[in-house]
């Protein structure tokens, strides 16, 4: 048994699969979900998982070269965005509109979905390098 850590087996099978310039998808309840993509849906009642407790413990194993959010998160979910960029350090961020951040988002190589309602509670994550 895993001493801590990230514990669900399909988010530790995803995390050892991603590489360099990989990309990783973590999302709110209502973010449509491609049907063709990896998805990991933890939802289980409005709130359970929230969105930046999964995000805090996906930071916590990942290395994140820089993120991409909505433009809005910042004006309609202001703490959201200030808590997203606390957690995620000093990496480059990116803004770009909801519907082109939709758009960028479809090869992504797997998508969590949280039970999060807090509107643009969503982030996509490049990931770095550890060597």
């Amino acid at each position: 048994m895993k001493k801590g850590g990230i514990l669900n087996p399909a988010i530790c099978s995803l995390l050892a699969e991603l590489g360099h310039t990989d990309e990783l998808l973590i999302v709110d309840a209502g973010y449509p979900l491609p049907h063709d993509s990896h998805v990991i849906d933890l939802t289980l009642i409005p709130g359970i998982p929230r969105f930046l407790d999964v995000l805090r413990a996906i930071a916590e194993e990942l290395v994140i070269e820089s993120i991409t959010i909505a433009a809005e998160t910042h004006e309609y979910s202001p703490k959201m965005h200030q808590e997203i960029l606390r957690i995620v350090g000093d990496v480059d961020v990116d803004e770009v509109p909801h519907h082109e951040f939709k758009e960028q988002s479809l090869d992504v190589k797997g998508i969590i979905r949280t039970a999060e309602f807090t509107p643009y509670a969503n982030v996509r994550i490049l990931c770095g390098s550890a060597f």
